[in-house]
């Protein structure tokens, strides 16, 4: 009969061990922090969102910090009502109008938006405040350069010694926002 409480003792210590085991294994996500939990930019451009617009990816392509820079992105209002979109950086300045429940995609030539230099070198940071309705934030922008090939349709052919350039173009007028898409 001796045999008997050894096999229940070495059985109960076997189960503990075993549900300690288990234990230490399952309570690593309480100590680690999970990574689909954290927001970042997936891409080159940076995310931020000021008032009703959420901007995606944005980022300017130039050749240098005194040509003029293409901004890239998406701008998406999740407002019923249209807003005026502001970006204002040291070089310049570039307004758009991102219809209700709409996105602007700056990629596309009808929202070609561009300041008249990007204001820093490719691989640096510009400070942008972009303004919303009544609301503005302060954010770092990313400049690239055609070192990606993605980016090189975007970066303007250099103009002859002589021209002049404006402050900053906006293409997107009345007809172009009315062909922004819709996003639920």
């Amino acid at each position: 009969m001796k045999i008997a409480p050894k096999n229940r003792v070495q059985r109960a210590l076997v189960a503990g061990a075993g549900v300690l085991a288990l234990l230490a294994t399952a309570g690593c996500s309480a100590v680690n922090e999970q990574a689909t939990t954290r927001h970042y930019a997936a891409s080159d451009g940076i995310v931020t969102s000021v008032g009703p617009v959420n901007l995606r990816n944005v980022l300017i392509v130039a050749q240098d910090a005194k040509s003029s820079g293409r901004v890239l992105g998406t701008a998406v209002n999740t407002s019923g009502s249209p807003v005026q979109l502001n970006l204002s950086a040291p070089s310049g300045s570039a307004s758009v109008t991102i219809p209700a429940d709409g996105q602007v995609k700056f990629e596309d030539k009808e929202h070609s938006t561009t300041l008249k230099a990007a204001g820093a070198e490719p691989g640096a940071l510009v400070p942008v405040t972009i303004r919303v309705n009544s609301e503005s934030s302060k954010v770092q922008v990313p400049v690239l350069d055609a070192s990606l090939a993605e980016y090189a349709p975007y970066l303007e052919s250099p103009q002859p010694s002589g021209s002049a350039s404006a402050e900053a173009t906006s293409e997107p007028t009345e007809t172009s926002t009315s062909t922004a898409t819709h996003t639920p």
